[in-house]
């Protein structure tokens, strides 16, 4: 009974693994996001080191992602960091606070456009810094970015 119940649930999650969306970053510099999951598909745009991207499916050595805005497209695998988790700053310009809060001294400012490496999420809070330094530079509310695992939908609207 165990043992069909376990099973039972290994094959669920199998099946539901997919559905599920996952945060990741690109590894690589200047990456070509393709129509298919092939080399010989049309390449649609690229995308920097270290951008922010949901990946929404695999197929073989490929991984269909989305970015901030809703653009969608094919890309080779390893060119893929799921291990790095990266935040888009969205609105024209953001304050980077001390800590989590309000009320936490404004350190630094981010422009819209520029990438940083996630630290930690905490209520509503995104602790921030610079990727390949693997500095902390301060924490942004998590609505002014996009990338963090408790984003908001930024295209709603679109």
């Amino acid at each position: 009974m165990v043992r069909t119940l376990s099973l039972t649930l290994v094959w669920t999650l199998m099946l539901l693994g997919p559905v599920f969306a996952s945060m990741a970053s690109v590894g690589k510099e200047n990456v070509n996001v393709r129509s298919a999951p092939s080399l010989k598909a049309e390449v649609l745009f690229q995308i920097r080191f270290g951008y922010p991207v949901e990946v929404e499916k695999t197929e073989g050595a490929w991984v269909q992602i989305k970015d901030w805005d809703n653009k969608t497209g094919w890309v080779y695998r390893s060119l893929i960091n799921d291990k790095v988790q990266t935040a888009l700053v969205i609105p024209e310009l953001v304050n980077i606070r001390r800590g989590p809060g309000l009320k936490h001294e404004v350190v630094n400012q981010a422009e819209s456009g520029e990438v940083y490496k996630i630290f930690e999420e905490k209520d509503g809070w995104v602790k921030i810094g610079y990727y390949l330094e693997n500095e902390v530079i301060g924490w942004v509310r998590s609505d002014m970015v996009w990338g963090n695992e408790s984003r908001p939908d930024h295209t709603a609207g679109k």
